[in-house]
């Protein structure tokens, strides 16, 4: 398989037309099932998001995507570990590692936003995405899923908030 490839829909390697080992489509319903984000919506409309995903792999040390850059696309951490990295003028921090299973990149999913944040590969991965055009017309087809996702995702950013503050706390005392 070529690393940094896409995988196609109908779960065939680009170049070869080959089949991939499993069932494609399968195995994005069980991975989109197991995140937070989606894991709520009626299995025949998992259906359609995980037929809508894509497949990618990335070599240790690569980046995803890039910080201040747009992105369209959120992602599913197939296996490897990502860093997510902050760069700053003379030095990067990494700001949290990511595991097989997380979900990261999601607000691009909702708005046409620049990253915070870049996404390296610390390690060979393989990640699930999904477009922004195509989240959005799967939610205009099913708008019952807009409350969901919503209701998540704003909990997530509430979540990294509080964590964020916690961190800092020591900075804000007031004397």
């Amino acid at each position: 398989m070529n690393w940094s490839a896409d995988t196609d829909k109908r779960g065939q390697e680009p170049s070869t037309g080959e089949p991939t080992a499993t069932c494609e489509l399968d195995d994005n319903v069980e991975w989109l099932r197991k995140t937070d984000v989606f894991s709520s919506i009626p299995l025949e409309r998992l259906r359609v998001y995980a037929l809508m995903c894509n497949r990618r792999r990335f070599r240790r040390g690569e980046f995803l995507f890039r910080q201040g850059q747009p992105d369209d696309k959120g992602y599913i951490l197939l296996s490897g570990k990502v860093q997510m990295v902050r760069e700053y003028e003379n030095h990067s921090v990494i700001v949290h590692d990511l595991e097989a299973g997380a979900f990261f990149g999601g607000l691009a999913l909702l708005a046409d936003i620049r990253r915070l944040f870049g996404a390296r590969a610390a390690t060979d991965v393989e990640v699930l995405y999904i477009e922004r055009e195509t989240f959005l017309k799967i939610l205009r087809q099913f708008p019952e899923l807009t409350e969901r996702i919503l209701d998540v995702m704003i909990k997530r950013i509430v979540s990294m908030e509080e964590k964020i503050l916690e961190r800092h706390l020591h900075e804000c005392v007031l004397v």
